[in-house]
Formats: C-alpha cells, structure tokens, sequence
C-alpha cells in the first residue's frame, strides 16, 4: 500500500511542478483535477494489488503475465476518468478561453491531464476523437501501470526470499542445537554405565568407605555438568574442575594407577568452551591407558593459545595403541561425539585430532576459536 501512495503522489508532484514551471493558466483548477485523477488511480492499483497479491509468489513469470493483462483494462479506465474530469467536467473557479478554431477543454487537455509519455508525442487532443484520444491515452498509461505492479512483485518476492532466509537460518541454528544436545545426552549415560558398573565392584568387594565417596563424588558430577544448557558455553577452569570430580570417582577403582597433571595458563582460564567437552577424552584415557596398564599411568591437560586459537590437549603414556585400536575396532563412541560436536559447533575454525604416541600412550588435540566472557 505505501508503495501505491507514493507511487502516485510522486507523480502527481512531478507533473504539478512541470505544470508550475511552464506557467500554465489556471493552476488551481487543474491541480483539483489531478488530485481526483490521483485518488481515483491510487484506488484502481489498489484493486490490481488485491489481485496480484492472491497470485503466488512460487512463480515469478505468472505474476508477471497477470501483470500485462490487468494493466490494460486498469491504463483505460484511467484514461477514460482522465478524459472525463478534463474534458467534461465544467470547472467552478476558472473559464479557459480558447479560440474559435479550436473545440472547448482542448487548453485544459494540454496543461493538465496526468499523462505518460513513452517514445514520441501524441497528436493534439483537440484533433483527435473522443475514442481515438482515450485510446492513444491508455496506450501511454498501460506502461505506468505495468511498471508499478513491476515494482511490487519485485518487493514482494525479494521480501518473501528474505523471509524464507531468515526462517531457514532459525532452522539450522534449530538443528544445530538439538545435534549439540544430542551428543552431550550421549555421553552422560555411557559415562553413567561405567561408574555405575565400578559401584558395584566396590560394592561386591565390600568397599563400602570407598563405595560411599564414589556416590558423593558421581551427585556432585552430574549436579554440576546437567545443570546448565548443554549448547552453552562454560569456562575453560569449570570444565577442569568437573573432570577432576569425574577423575576423583575413578581414583577410588585405580587408587596406585591414576595420576593427573594439568597445565592450564593464568591467561586461559576464563576462556569458554563447549561442557564437557573433555570429558570423553578423559574417560577414553582412562578406559584404554589407566584401566589396561599394571604400572601407573599419567592423563595430561595441556591448554595453549596460537593464532587466536584455543588448543586443548589430553594424552597419557598408558598401554601403546589401546585407544587407536579401539577406533579401529569401531568402539571410538566418545572421540567421534567430540569430533561432532566441534564440527557441528565451529564447522571448519575447530579441529579434533588424535595421534598414537611412540613408544606409549595416546593423544588428542583440539582446536576452536579463542572467545571469552563478554559480561
């Protein structure tokens, strides 16, 4: 609708001011024409707008095919109400003289009639039938209606494209998010599966001091990694802190066997990371170096910064090839949930990679974009 109102009035004003400048008589009766022409035009592409709008936008050519064909009937209408208010139409404030050699209104005609010329000129009104003006008339106005109904399937087609770029962003940004839950739903129950399977080893073994402190130390794990949003973002030093609960509960089955060492920087401790994120890295570290070596086995986290990059590393120096072989064998469940996760989460800027270390152990390197707190 705005772009019919100021379609017309920016038309209705450049043909008053061409009307001004060349000091044509009677400005006042002509302007109160033109405005009423103006009205009467804004309601007839109101009703071609009413049709255009039903027709769908999945099909641009059609629009512009209705277009053609209901600019004709709407250009003579025009110009048949052009003809009427200036040339019937008796004006209350002024009389036009015109010579005797030419027929009444044919001064009017000329100064004020709303009118698009398009190639040459028209022969003078006053010459011409009454049928044979309004013709050449809507011949000139067809191409003002076809250029407005143009513009306005263009509008409406680049608006709704816009639309259905911003729904399909949500979309992804939707889908995005339901695959983070998912994988991180994923862990905690293989997580759960192994710690509840400990429990009752100790259980059975009758280890009760320790069974009691692995149930103190698995409550304040899962109080502390399922309380937030599993797509959100926590510092790089409460994502320690969690892995180190998770390491306490596994030190009560590998007390002489466990140790830990962690490198993590001043400077990078506030840095975010996606939860848990190294929590399968340190339950496969775990599984695969600690539980299957008789001698005591170290698990590292090193964090770095490099090109704006943050680089978390986990390794240990347990059995040699244990945790490459079990990839191999398709038991790999937690390093491939990372590797989704940091895919689905940064795309090409975030890495996972794993090395096999010489003569012993097992490392894995991540990478993703360097970001902190803005509160």
């Amino acid at each position: 609708m705005l772009s019919i109102a100021g379609f017309w009035l920016f038309y209705c004003a450049i043909v008053t001011l061409r009307s001004a400048v060349i000091g044509q008589a009677g400005q006042l009766d002509i302007l109160v024409r033109r405005l009423a022409i103006m009205l009467f035009s804004m309601g007839l592409t109101c009703l071609l707008y009413l049709i255009l709008r039903r027709i769908p936008t999945s099909s641009l050519r059609r629009g512009m095919i209705a277009a053609g064909l209901l600019a004709a009937p709407a250009a003579l209408a025009f110009s048949s109400a052009s003809w009427v208010v200036f040339d019937v139409l008796k004006s209350p404030w002024t009389t036009i003289a015109s010579s005797p050699a030419s027929p009444p209104g044919a001064a009017r005609q000329r100064s004020g009639r709303m009118m698009v010329q398009v190639g040459g000129t028209n022969a003078d009104d006053a010459d011409m039938a009454v049928v044979k003006m309004i013709a050449d008339s809507a011949v000139n106005s067809y191409f003002f209606f076809v250029g407005w109904a143009a513009l306005y399937l263009a509008l409406r087609y680049a608006a709704e494209v816009g639309a259905l770029e911003r729904k399909n962003a949500a979309f992804r940004a939707a889908a995005q998010a339901a695959e983070l839950r998912a994988l991180r739903y994923q862990i905690n129950p293989h997580f759960l599966f192994n710690t509840l399977n400990s429990l009752s080893t100790l259980v059975m073994a009758g280890r009760r001091a320790a069974a009691e402190r692995m149930i103190i130390n698995l409550s304040s794990f899962f109080r502390a990694s399922l309380v937030g949003d599993p797509s959100e973002d926590v510092q790089l030093t409460e994502e320690i802190r969690l892995q180190r609960l998770y390491l306490e509960i596994e030190q009560v089955r590998f007390p002489d066997r466990l140790r830990l060492a962690i490198d993590l920087p001043d400077d990078l401790r506030d840095a975010l990371v996606p939860g848990l994120i190294l929590q399968p890295l340190i339950e496969n570290a775990v599984k695969y170096g600690v539980s299957r070596s008789r001698r005591p086995v170290t698990i590292g986290i090193r964090a770095s910064e490099r090109h704006g990059l943050l680089l978390l590393t986990v390794q240990d120096d347990g059995q040699p090839g244990a945790a490459g072989k079990a990839m191999e064998e398709g038991t790999g469940l937690g390093l491939r949930n990372v590797a989704d996760r940091i895919a689905a989460r940064f795309g090409d800027t975030g890495y996972c990679h794993v090395h096999p270390l010489d003569p012993a152990g097992f490392r894995v390197d991540l990478a993703m974009p360097l970001a902190f707190d803005a509160r």
